[in-house]
């Protein structure tokens, strides 16, 4: 049986009061109160954006989903967990501050902003999910221990899942430090000969301490490497390299085991957003303003199937965009499938899905 996913048009020209209007409404077209009790404490995952970046999904769209928690007596609160990386997310303290900058809080959605992996991203919880490559997996305590989930996603491009939708949001989104280590683990970086100008912020960013220069060019200890991807994302030289035949089909199948992990527990109690506005071909952890879009604006797709809500967003903007993913991004050495193919094989969800459009 197709999945239900449910969709309305939208675009970023209309305002943000209009956008959370209408997340609103496919909230309560979706039927999606149901997934949410009285009391739950209700983890509303988001990602605030890197502190240059500009084109992050902004709180005050969201506004109109926190309020039906609200209205629904739950106890939610603003979430997301540290990255590997240096920056102003890099731990709780400094990404609650820039949450609060952003508009992420009291003052201006009603409720706080929580880290839930603790002080240094390291308050974890080993789940059990008997996965293809992980037995268990590392995911910060306070998503396990809350009871429901609002997943609202930034649908973009990525650098090695090629998209980055709802099962990012989860599986690297909702990790521990630990986690987050384990599905880069795979990846590891080289520096092209001939490229690298020595300008030395590859290794001020690099948190494994894994990169050193010499008269020539920096180096990367693969023995060192975590495989944070850190050193791509501050070249300006595209002195990086992965070999991602190799590689990104590992990390995205370890990012649809920690979803799932994260998810534990939490079957019919959970609810998915995708925000197909502003679709650049790289994350909003990249430090960057105005980068540029990929695709026009499409509206925001929403499901209780986090599978099929990602199938859905992919398709939409494959074929706005007239051409694959990958090729929309510049990468064709890119495949988005392996989270799909691996999150269905797993039971997280399906790729077949039922298209329901609301009017605006």
């Amino acid at each position: 049986m197709a999945s239900k996913v449910y969709f309305i048009k939208a675009s970023g020209d209309e305002g943000e009061l209009a956008i959370s209007e209408k997340a609103r409404k496919l909230f309560r077209a979706g039927g999606f109160e149901g997934c949410f009790k009285k009391n739950d404490f209700t983890a509303v995952k988001v990602h605030v954006g890197e502190d240059k970046n500009t084109t992050y999904i902004k709180a005050p769209c969201l506004k109109g989903l926190v309020e039906e928690l609200v209205r629904l007596k739950t106890k939610p609160f603003i979430t997301d967990t540290s990255t590997l990386y240096t920056g102003r997310r890099h731990n709780a303290i400094d990404h609650a501050i820039l949450a609060a900058e952003r508009g992420f809080s009291v003052e201006k959605l009603g409720i706080p902003f929580i880290a839930p992996d603790g002080l240094f991203g390291t308050t974890e919880t080993a789940v059990r999910i008997d996965g293809e490559l992980d037995r268990e997996v590392s995911i910060a305590t306070d998503i396990v221990r809350c009871q429901s989930i609002l997943s609202i996603a930034h649908f973009t491009g990525h650098c090695a899942a090629c998209a980055g939708a709802t099962l990012k949001t989860l599986g690297m989104g909702c990790a521990s430090r630990k986690g987050k280590m384990r599905q880069h683990a795979a990846l590891k970086p080289q520096v092209k000969a001939g490229k690298c100008t020595r300008c030395g912020e590859c290794r001020r960013h690099c948190p494994a301490d894994a990169i050193t220069m010499d008269e020539v060019q920096s180096h990367i200890d693969k023995d060192k490497c975590i495989g944070c991807a850190e050193c791509v994302a501050v070249c300006r030289f595209d002195a990086v390299e992965y070999d991602w035949t190799q590689e990104n089909s590992i990390l995205q199948k370890s990012v649809a085991e920690h979803a799932l992990g994260a998810l534990k527990g939490k079957e019919g109690r959970a609810v998915f957003f995708n925000f197909l506005l502003s679709i650049t071909k790289d994350c909003d952890c990249f430090d960057r303003p105005h980068m540029p879009t990929i695709v026009s604006d499409i509206g925001i797709v929403a499901s209780i199937d986090p599978v099929a809500v990602d199938q859905a967003s992919i398709d939409q903007v494959e074929t706005r965009g007239g051409k694959g993913l990958p090729q929309l991004i510049g990468n064709k050495r890119l495949d988005w499938r392996y989270q799909i193919e691996h999150a269905v094989k797993i039971g997280l969800g399906r790729a077949e899905y039922e298209w329901i459009e609301i009017s605006e």
